[in-house]
């Protein structure tokens, strides 16, 4: 590991609220358009509520897998990326690296994602891990072998 300076726990932190806003923003631009017309303007009290259930419930779906999916891509784009940081992280000008300093690959960085969301929805004090360590890594990090560094 080069000679580095980790990015800690606080940076780490804002930037995860700064990418949690972009991508509820990012989110509610898509959820708006299809729950809020037709409920909101009152073009469905032609129908029942059974219909209006059914439908409701099936336009959940596609929703519901965009929630799960875009934060996953959306980091896994980014960290991949050259500048191997999301929005959040060039805000707090910190980025990921790998053990040699060098940008994650998508493989590599979808899997710290997924470890990220899976963790942070089930156990929130995962997140505390960092405070723990010399490197200050999260279970994301540790397992792909990651660095949040700043820039």
């Amino acid at each position: 590991m080069q000679n580095f300076t980790f990015a800690g726990v606080g940076n780490r932190l804002v930037a995860q609220i700064i990418d949690f806003l972009i991508l509820g923003f990012a989110l509610s631009l898509i959820i708006i358009p299809i729950f809020g017309i037709g409920i909101f303007s009152g073009s469905m009290d032609n129908f029942d509520e059974g219909a209006v259930a059914t439908m409701v419930g099936l336009a959940s779906i596609p929703i519901i897998l965009i929630s799960i999916a875009a934060p996953i891509l959306y980091e896994a784009f980014m960290l991949s990326s050259a500048k191997q940081a999301t929005l959040g992280k060039m805000v707090m000008k910190i980025k990921v690296v790998d053990e040699q300093g060098l940008r994650l690959s998508f493989g590599s960085a979808i899997g710290r994602s997924l470890i990220k969301y899976v963790t942070s929805n089930l156990c929130i004090l995962l997140w505390l891990w960092p405070l723990f360590n010399n490197t200050e890594q999260a279970l994301h990090d540790l397992v792909v072998k990651g660095y949040v560094v700043r820039e």
